[in-house]
């Protein structure tokens, strides 16, 4: 299979991922175990993924200083939380006061490709990376866009690397969520799973109730954003 026709289906798993669609619509449809949800209340964002995954905390030392929470599925693929520090992100108002707005969010899709995208292209060992989607996403809570990636390996399937990536208004960090899946457009109820994982993500309002991360109630959630 050419590198074309990959990323041409690469587009078409990756599509639904733009949806804003509710996890638990997803639920609903299908028999499927039951849903946790994590929320960090220090950097306000959560995601609700499928109880029985195993989702890790993090750093554990130096080399992880960046990654606050990984989560791995039964079949290998996974989703980690990036939060990076950074100088402060501008306030709402000067991010729409700015003629140039458009133009600093493509210098950040650009960071984030080389400082992220590139690198786990490396590790992973791919032979060959195709970008697809560059999708600027910012709303009244954050800078925010949308990035992926198909990588061609040596052998085996390829490998989606797709993320959503938040730059808080006023907030000296940035927040990434980062899909790394197998390719395999023929398995429908599991790709229809990761894009509901995926989709889950969202910035919230912080809890004055919660001081540390960890599960809640997925149908306590707070406003998305």
């Amino acid at each position: 299979m050419g590198a074309e026709i990959l990323i041409k289906g690469s587009a078409v798993l990756l599509f639904g991922l733009f949806l804003t669609a509710q996890f638990a619509s997803f639920l609903g449809a299908q028999e499927q175990p039951a849903v946790a949800e994590y929320r960090d209340p220090e950097y306000a964002y959560s995601f609700q993924y499928p109880a029985h995954w195993k989702l890790k905390k993090l750093p554990e030392g130096a080399a992880n200083d960046d990654i606050r929470v990984s989560l791995q599925t039964p079949s290998g693929d996974s989703f980690m939380v990036i939060v990076e520090k950074r100088g402060q992100n501008p306030t709402k108002a000067e991010f729409q006061a700015d003629p140039k707005r458009s133009a600093r969010v493509d210098q950040l899709i650009d960071e984030t490709t080389q400082e992220i995208y590139r690198i786990v292209a490396r590790n992973l060992g791919a032979v060959e990376t195709k970008f697809g989607e560059k999708t600027d996403l910012s709303n009244d809570a954050a800078i925010k866009f949308y990035v992926s990636s198909l990588n061609k390996m040596k052998a085996g399937e390829p490998i989606i690397v797709a993320g959503i990536h938040s730059y808080p208004f006023s907030k000296p960090y940035s927040i990434s969520f980062v899909m790394t899946a197998f390719f395999n457009p023929g398995a429908e109820k599991e790709n229809a799973l990761l894009r509901a994982v995926f989709n889950s993500f969202q910035l919230v309002e912080p809890s004055e109730s919660s001081n540390e991360p960890g599960f809640t109630d997925p149908s306590k959630g707070s406003q998305p954003k």
